[in-house]
């Protein structure tokens, strides 16, 4: 049999600004913006291998972590060589370091930080 599905093509992610959050991803994994259509409010970068989608929408909300008032929809999590330089180098892009932090948070186990449209993500060390 046949399976129906062959290929994930793109992850879509909305936002205030499409062409400034495909910049944002591109820039923290090393990858590339490979397009910018503002007609269309519409961006997409190669992040990782994978291809990255972003779509302004309007009345964009915020998420709010950890509240669910208006909540998170989805994370992603990234495997860094250094948790400290990785965490310097996304707040030196825009993302800000979440105000709270899960407990293994604190010990150092991964950090949750906050791209610049308000969506977590995590930064996570090698596994011991």
């Amino acid at each position: 049999m046949t399976t129906p599905v062959t290929e994930l093509i793109a992850f879509t992610i909305d936002s205030a600004d499409a062409a400034a959050l495909a910049r944002f991803y591109a820039d923290l994994t090393g990858g590339e913006v490979t397009g910018d259509y503002p007609e269309y409010c519409y961006a997409s970068a190669s992040v990782l291998g994978a291809t990255f989608n972003f779509q302004t929408v309007q009345d964009y909300a915020r998420p709010q972590w950890p509240g669910q008032e208006h909540p998170q929809q989805f994370h992603l999590d990234f495997r860094v060589p250094d948790l400290e330089a990785a965490t310097e180098h996304a707040t030196s892009l825009g993302a800000t370091v979440a105000d709270t932090q899960p407990a293994a948070a604190v010990g150092g186990a991964w950090r949750v930080m906050l791209d610049p449209d308000g969506p977590p993500f995590c930064l996570c060390p090698p596994q011991e």
